[in-house]
């Protein structure tokens, strides 16, 4: 399993995440990026998943760097 971690408050609402990902990122309604996964928006989401590629993508186009994956 990997983690995926995002942190919510520094995102810039690029969308560079929805479109390398879809099926695990979305813009919540305050229009930063959220996970999909979770209910609730927090400040600083996480998941823990069986394939991370597309997160791990995401996590390397991201400009601001507030995807992290982790093994």
């Amino acid at each position: 399993m990997a983690k995926v971690e995002l942190e919510r408050m520094m995102c810039i609402s690029c969308g560079n995440c929805i479109d390398i990902c879809p099926d695990f990122f979305e813009f919540a309604d305050d229009g930063l990026s959220h996970l999909k996964a979770l209910e609730n928006t927090e400040e600083t989401e996480e998941i823990e998943i069986e394939d991370p590629s597309c997160c791990t993508q995401a996590e390397e186009l991201c400009p601001v760097s507030i995807i992290h994956v982790y093994d």
